[in-house]
């Protein structure tokens, strides 16, 4: 734990990930501190970077959606030529997680789309034709267990 938070920072932590609207008023209902001083608080987590940015978790029910984790191994690692994937990857909506990872394949895609032609056409154009890209595996998801950003915060609240 960094000496400028402590278990009280945590533990606002560990509530906002669950629910980014609660009010400081709210929190100070649950925590033994005032509502002004967990005001602060947040704006110095906000401030800090540590609170990275708020958003609103879609239900599925804007959809009907497609999700797929494609699984990719690099066949060149020319640093232009890899480095031209990772834009073209951060800069896609689909791809709402990108992870380099160990093993077998070298990055990791977690890809939403609207249906099966919509994949097709980004498999296509983003990784089909680019020559770095050795080969890639898709995994379709049948069902969502369960979603979550939440970090694993240890706090005494457990």
């Amino acid at each position: 734990m960094s000496a400028t938070r402590d278990k009280m920072d945590l533990r606002i932590l560990e509530r906002l990930q669950v629910n980014a609207l609660l009010t400081a008023d709210e929190l100070a209902a649950e925590l033994p501190l005032s509502a002004s001083a967990i005001a602060r608080r947040i704006r110095k987590l906000r401030e800090t970077g540590v609170i990275a940015g708020d958003v609103a978790v879609l239900s599925d029910s804007v959809g009907p959606f497609l999700s797929a984790f494609i699984h990719i191994q690099l066949d060149r690692h020319a640093l232009a030529a890899v480095e031209a994937l990772r834009r073209r990857l951060t800069a896609s909506p689909h791809v709402q997680l990108y992870m380099e990872i160990s093993g077998a394949f070298d990055l990791v895609l977690l890809v939403t789309v609207t249906g099966m032609e919509a994949f097709n056409e980004f498999a296509d154009a983003q990784l089909a034709g680019d020559p770095v890209v050795r080969r890639y595996e898709t995994s379709f998801v049948k069902r969502k267990r369960k979603f979550s950003l939440a970090l694993p915060l240890e706090t005494d609240s457990e």
